[in-house]
């Protein structure tokens, strides 16, 4: 096994790199979505090469079952059901539920 790189400017340059393999994905759905999903598998190799974590905005931009970049109304489905996020992911027909959470309503 690799010993673990203590250089943390490398994981630095890793989330910088996983932002531009997002946006880049985001700019190339329109023409080719196939590309799109391609940055997305770079991105996430990236990070487990790294072993850092994808942060949460771009974690919710692709399916956790087929890694598809996913885009609200073209090739994805968003429901709110009892204080949850339903994202059905309409490539591979999975589901993904995120919690949402309200803030305290303050009395007067």
């Amino acid at each position: 096994m690799k010993v673990r790189s203590k250089n943390p400017a490398g994981k630095r340059i890793a989330r910088e790199r996983i932002g531009v393999l997002f946006e880049q994905a985001r700019l190339a759905y329109a023409v080719h979505p196939e590309r799109s999903n391609r940055y997305v598998e770079l991105a996430r190799k990236i990070a487990m090469r790294q072993r850092i974590r994808i942060d949460r905005e771009l974690r919710r931009q692709y399916c956790h079952h087929c890694y598809a970049y996913l885009v609200p109304g073209r090739n994805m489905r968003v429901r709110v059901h009892r204080g949850n996020v339903v994202v059905t992911c309409r490539t591979c027909k999975r589901t993904t539920r995120y919690r949402v959470v309200r803030p305290d309503a303050k009395t007067n």
